[in-house]
C-alpha cells in the first residue's frame, strides 16, 4: 500500500494519554470492557488501568490466547465475540476502545453492548475519527496508509446515526487529545489545534450513549 511521505509509522502506544482523558468515566462504576486483550502485554495497558479505578471489571475478547494468559494473570475476561455477545450481566459502564472500526457487524456489536447496560448505564467508545485533517494531507500527499484490519471510518454523525437505529441515545460526542513524537509533528499539531475545529483537529473520536427511553 501507497503510504504519503507525511504520515508517521504506527509505532508508539498512546494508550494511556487515552486513558487519563476518559478516566472519569470508568471511576467508581462497573465496567464491562470489550476487546480487553489489546495492548495486555504493555505497561499502558488500557484494561489494567480501568481496574486500578473501577468499582469491577470484566472483559471479552476474540482472542483465546490472549484471554487465556490474562485469565492466568487473575483477571475476569471471557472468550466473546463482540459482534454477538450474552453475558447475562448488566454494568454501569461498557466500554469499547478503538474496536468498532475493525468489525463487519457493527450494528451488532452495538446491540450486544447495549444489552449489557443497566438501567442508568452508559456505553462509551473510541475510533478513529473519519474527519480527521490527517486524513486528507495523507491522501493528497502519496497516499493514506489505514491499518489493514479496519472495515470503515466513522465520524459523530454516521456512529450517531447507526446508534440510534439500535435504540441508542447520544449524550456525548467529543475528540480525544493524542501525543507525537518529534518536534516537527509537536509543532504541527500545536498549530492546527490552534486554528481548527476538535472535529478535524483531533485524530480520535469518543462517544457517550445509553438506552434511548
Amino acid at each position: 500500500m501507497k503510504k504519503s511521505v507525511f504520515q508517521p509509522s504506527w509505532v508508539k502506544s498512546t494508550k494511556s494519554t487515552r486513558f487519563h482523558q476518559l478516566r472519569k468515566y470508568f471511576e467508581n462504576r462497573d465496567v464491562l470492557d470489550i476487546g480487553c486483550a489489546v495492548g495486555y502485554k504493555k505497561d499502558d495497558w488500557m484494561h489494567k488501568n480501568i481496574k486500578v479505578v473501577s468499582k469491577s471489571i470484566c472483559g471479552v475478547d476474540l482472542d483465546k490466547n490472549a484471554v487465556q494468559e490474562i485469565s492466568d494473570m487473575g483477571y475476569d475476561v471471557s472468550y466473546a465475540d463482540a459482534q454477538s455477545f450474552n453475558l447475562n450481566k448488566q454494568f454501569e459502564l461498557v466500554h469499547a476502545g478503538e474496536l468498532i472500526e475493525h468489525l463487519e457487524n457493527p450494528g451488532g456489536f452495538l446491540s450486544s453492548a447495549k444489552n449489557h447496560l443497566s438501567e442508568n448505564g452508559r456505553l462509551l467508545i473510541t475510533t478513529p475519527n473519519g474527519l480527521r485533517v490527517s486524513n486528507f494531507l495523507y491522501a493528497s500527499t502519496g497516499g493514506l496508509q489505514v491499518n489493514f484490519q479496519h472495515t470503515c471510518w466513522f465520524c459523530e454523525y454516521t456512529i450517531s446515526t447507526l446508534m440510534q437505529r439500535v435504540g441508542l441515545e447520544v449524550e456525548e460526542v467529543g475528540y480525544l487529545k493524542h501525543e507525537t513524537f518529534n518536534s516537527f509533528r509537536k509543532l504541527a499539531l500545536m498549530v492546527r489545534s490552534w486554528i481548527l475545529p476538535s472535529r478535524v483537529a483531533w485524530n480520535t473520536l469518543y462517544v457517550v450513549a445509553k438506552k434511548a427511553s
